[in-house]
């Protein structure tokens, strides 16, 4: 038997699919986030190697393709050792520095690269924010370089950093939620009421049936076997009786009288 879908079920799986398809993967990245940041280090946590980073400041706000500004989202592919000795001018790094609040990330463009003294091996990297008008005080060491940047989605990262919040956890987690779980249950409720209505129309309906049938049964029944149908009797016989019927009075008979003429 093929099963009907309703409006009101197409409209909540259509709703549930759009919130899965957006809470899933913020849920899945921030689980693998917080995963590998607990596990401490200096390079931030990644997704297969690649590391989203919000932008804070507006160092990189340039005029260049590849420039960012505050509230950018970058992602930053992580190198290995020898990756990291492939770099080369106008690369946009992150590096970490360590001080006394922890490890900070920064993100800026190679200007120029510091070799060893037999020029094949680069050991520290001038780097200069696209908005700044000086290089970075110190040298970034080789070591202390996290990866590439090789993209960046302005305002993301804002909106991302924003999640964060308590506020917008409820905005957009919370609030989508609760008010998915009310629009359901008042959409089963209404469900089970209509369904119960039709229940008590369709008892209603069967038994209206059956009292025809029953009556239609009754009827066929009586001019089946009249006699004997609707608890009636055979007619009585008819009983003539025969009364006496006394004949009706007479005149009582006069004798005609004689004339004297007639006498003798």
């Amino acid at each position: 038997m093929a099963r009907k879908f309703s409006k009101g079920g197409i409209v909540s799986a259509v709703i549930m699919g759009l919130l899965t398809l957006i809470l899933l993967p913020i849920l899945i990245v921030n689980i693998v986030l917080i995963v590998k940041g607990s596990g401490g280090g200096v390079v931030p946590p990644d997704i297969f190697g690649i590391a989203p980073l919000a932008v804070t400041t507006g160092s990189m706000d340039g005029d260049r393709d590849d420039s960012f500004a505050e509230g950018a989202l970058i992602f930053i592919d992580v190198l290995s050792d020898e990756e990291k000795r492939s770099l080369k001018q106008d690369d946009i790094i992150t590096y970490y520095i360590e001080g006394s609040e922890g490890i900070s990330y920064i993100t800026h463009r190679i200007v120029s690269i510091n070799y060893s003294s037999d020029g094949t091996t680069p050991l520290t990297f001038v780097t200069r924010g696209d908005a700044n008008n000086s290089n970075d005080p110190n040298p970034v060491s080789v070591d202390n370089v996290v990866g590439r940047c090789v993209y960046s989605i302005g305002g993301v990262g804002a909106f991302a950093m924003f999640l964060q919040t308590p506020v917008g956890i409820l905005v957009f987690v919370g609030i989508p939620v609760v008010a998915f779980i009310a629009y359901d249950a008042i959409r089963i409720t209404l469900y089970n009421r209509k369904v119960k209505q039709q229940a008590q129309t369709d008892k209603a309906l069967a038994d209206k049936d059956e009292e025809i049938a029953r009556l239609r049964a009754l009827v066929d029944q009586q001019q089946a076997d009249p006699a004997s149908s609707a608890g009636q009797s055979a007619p009585p016989e008819v009983i003539e009786i025969e009364a006496e019927v006394e004949p009706a009075p007479t005149e009582p008979a006069y004798d005609e009288p004689v004339s004297d003429d007639k006498a003798e």
